[in-house]
């Protein structure tokens, strides 16, 4: 029996959204929200981190009195350090030896190590635990994150969500608490495979929330029939902040100026609905 593509592309149409704007990394790490829900946010949940935090800087100079709390048990204070020690002798030893390559890359690494322990402190922080359904192994629930809100106002919360999988995981329980939500962007993986769960999981989040950009993630393979990505990047608004009921998106996938590729070295994924 072959393999049959059944992910529900209807689904995906965006509507129309005044004022989205692409912040973090102009390729991998970067993601097109619409900034009513960055500006109304009083909470980022962000949901995997690694070594990119450019999205949560463009986040906080849109809104600096954002409180952010970045979840991802991959890195953290120790793996940094160990950046920091390792990067200057990195990069002398590579100055020393005439490598202006490779002690600038060296420099960027260090960079990066040192601007972790300037961004992740006050109200901005990093909690070294896996995104999970359960407390497994030190794991944190969505209730657990919204637990450490101040508060609990509704649609003052915005949600990043790049945790390689684990999105189907955590979206049923984002969609009980979805009046705490103003808007999100999720990067779903493996939408071939995941068909069943990422149709309901579409359902569900669209019955609070609009569709309002979607972008194929180049990195990650086309569809058996090529007519996916198998990794999206869809970003949510929440209904009650887009009145009256917007038109169906009148403008092609990927939008220039707008969008670019995750991979700069490769062409951006078209999206036909």
């Amino acid at each position: 029996m072959s393999f049959q593509f059944a992910v529900d592309t209807h689904a995906l149409q965006p509507v129309e959204c005044p004022d989205m704007q692409r912040l973090g990394s102009p390729h991998d790490g970067g993601y097109v929200v619409p900034l009513e829900a960055i500006r109304r946010a009083r909470l980022l949940i962000a949901c995997g981190l690694s070594i990119d935090w450019t999205f949560e800087r463009d986040v906080q100079r849109i809104n600096p009195d954002i409180a952010i709390d970045a979840y991802d048990h991959t890195v953290g204070r120790k793996l940094f350090r160990k950046f920091v020690a390792r990067g200057l002798f990195s990069v002398i030893g590579r100055t020393l030896a005439l490598s202006p390559r490779g002690a600038k890359s060296s420099y960027r690494k260090l960079r990066t190590a040192i601007d972790y322990f300037r961004f992740f402190r006050g109200k901005v922080r990093h909690h070294e635990h896996r995104v999970w359904y359960n407390n497994d192994r030190g794991s944190v629930t969505l209730a657990d994150m919204l637990r450490r809100a101040d508060g609990a106002v509704a649609c003052t919360v915005f949600a990043k969500i790049d945790i390689e999988g684990s999105e189907y995981r955590l979206l049923p329980e984002l969609v009980d608490h979805a009046e705490r939500f103003c808007g999100m962007v999720v990067e779903f993986h493996d939408i071939d495979i995941c068909a069943d769960q990422f149709n309901r999981c579409m359902r569900e989040l669209k019955e609070h929330f609009y569709v309002v950009h979607v972008h194929g993630n180049n990195f990650g393979d086309l569809s058996i029939h090529h007519e996916m990505p198998n990794t999206l990047e869809i970003s949510f608004l929440h209904k009650s902040l887009l009145r009256p009921v917007p038109a169906p998106l009148a403008k092609s996938l990927p939008i220039a100026g707008l969008d670019t590729p995750n991979d700069p070295a490769r062409p951006d994924y078209p999206l036909h609905f």
